[in-house]
C-alpha cells in the first residue's frame, strides 16, 4: 500500500514540473505539450530528453509545433517490445553487478578482520609458533581476497560485455524501426524525424528546408502488367536512384506505397526544382529490363511536387503543400515538377 502511495506522490511532483516546463516555454495547454513535458520531466525516454536537453541548451525555441514534432517522431515510434526486452536484460546486469558488489564487500570486511586479527597478536610480542600462525592467516586472506578481486573482475568484464552487446542490439533496432525493408531507404517514420531535427536546426538561421514528393505513374498498370516482382524492382531501381541523387543531410525515403521523399535541408526552391528536374530526366530514360537477356521490358516516369517549409507553418501543412503540387503535376499530364504556390 505504501509503494502505491509512493508512486502517486512521485507522480504528483513530476506533473508539477511538466506544468512548469509548459508555462515556461509558453506552450498551449493540450494533451500532446502535456504527454511530451511529462515524459521529459519523468527523464525515463533517452532519446526525447536528449532532443530537448539540446534544444534548450542551444537556446532554440521550443513551441507547439517542435512538441508535436517530438511527439511524433519520438514518442509515437517508441518500440516498447524492444525497450521492455532491454530494461529486462539491464536490471538482469545491473542484479548482478549489485551481488558481485555485496559479495566484494564481504570479502573486504574478511580481509579487513583478518588484518585486526593479525595486529592484535602481532602487538602481544608472540613466539614463533605465533608469528607462524598469523603469517599462514594472511597468506589464508590474501589469497582469498585475489581470488575474490579476480572473480570480480571477470564479472564486471561479462557485464561490459553484455552491454555492449545490448547497445548494439538497440542501435540495430533504430536503424530497422526507421528503415523500408525493400528499398533500404529511410521510411515515413525516419523521414518525420528527419524533418524535426532539420526544423530545429534551421530555427535561427531561418534557412528552412525544401521537400520533395514524388510518385510513379500509373504504378498499379506496372504491377498489373508484369507482376509484383517487377514492381518491386521499379520500386527498388527508383530508390538507387534517389540515393545517388541525395547529398550531405539531405535524406531519401520511402514515404508509401510507389510514393517516395526526398528533403532538401539545405537547398532553397531554384535548386531543388533543379535536383527533382534531374531525378525526372533521368528515371524516364532508365530501362527495366529481364535478367537473362537484358530485353526492355518497360520504362516509367514519376510525377514530382515540391515546397519549401514557411516559418510557424504546421508539419501537416508543409506535406499537405506537397501533395498539392504532386497531384498538379498529375492532373497536368504526369511526368512534370510542379512547384507549390501559395493561393491568395
Amino acid at each position: 500500500m505504501q509503494k502505491n502511495s509512493v508512486s502517486i506522490k512521485s507522480s504528483k511532483e513530476i506533473l508539477k514540473h511538466a506544468i512548469r516546463f509548459i508555462g515556461q516555454h509558453n506552450l498551449t495547454a493540450v494533451p500532446i505539450n502535456y504527454t511530451v513535458s511529462y515524459e521529459y520531466c519523468r527523464g525515463d525516454h533517452a532519446l526525447l530528453r536528449q532532443a530537448i536537453d539540446q534544444a534548450i541548451a542551444s537556446k532554440q525555441p521550443i513551441n507547439n509545433e517542435v512538441m508535436q514534432c517530438w511527439f511524433d517522431t519520438l514518442l509515437l515510434g517508441y518500440d516498447l517490445k524492444e525497450l521492455s526486452e532491454s530494461q529486462l536484460e539491464l536490471n538482469k546486469i545491473a542484479s548482478q553487478l549489485a551481488l558481485t558488489t555485496t559479495q566484494a564487500e564481504e570479502n573486504v570486511i574478511q580481509f579487513d578482520n583478518s588484518l585486526n586479527e593479525c595486529k592484535s597478536g602481532l602487538s602481544e610480542a608472540p613466539n614463533i609458533s605465533s608469528l607462524l600462525s598469523i603469517v599462514s592467516l594472511l597468506l589464508n586472506s590474501t589469497t582469498s581476497m585475489q581470488i575474490a578481486m579476480e572473480q570480480m573482475k571477470q564479472q564486471l568484464t561479462a557485464s561490459k560485455q553484455e552491454i555492449a552487446s545490448l547497445q548494439d542490439r538497440l542501435a540495430m533496432a533504430t536503424i530497422e524501426a526507421i528503415t523500408d525493408p525493400l528499398t533500404g531507404l529511410t521510411n515515413r517514420k525516419g523521414l518525420s524525424s528527419a524533418i524535426s531535427e532539420a526544423l530545429l536546426s534551421a530555427q535561427q538561421s531561418q534557412n528552412y528546408p525544401c521537400l520533395l514528393i514524388l510518385d510513379i505513374d500509373f504504378f498499379k498498370k506496372i504491377n498489373d502488367s508484369f507482376g509484383h516482382l517487377l514492381g518491386d524492382k521499379a520500386l527498388i531501381i527508383l530508390a538507387d536512384t534517389l540515393k545517388k541523387q541525395i547529398k550531405g543531410k539531405d535524406t531519401a525515403a520511402r514515404y508509401g506505397g510507389e510514393e517516395f521523399a526526398i528533403l532538401l535541408v539545405e537547398t532553397d526552391l531554384q535548386n531543388a526544382w533543379k535536383v527533382a528536374e534531374n531525378i525526372r530526366r533521368i528515371v524516364e530514360n532508365l530501362k527495366i529490363t529481364r535478367i537473362h537477356d537484358h530485353q526492355e521490358i518497360f520504362r516509367m516516369t514519376i510525377s514530382i511536387g515540391i515546397a519549401r517549409y514557411q516559418a510557424d507553418q504546421s508539419i501537416n501543412d508543409f506535406i499537405d503543400h506537397e501533395d498539392s503540387a504532386l497531384y498538379q503535376s498529375k492532373n497536368t499530364g504526369r511526368n512534370r515538377v510542379t512547384i507549390f504556390e501559395a493561393k491568395l
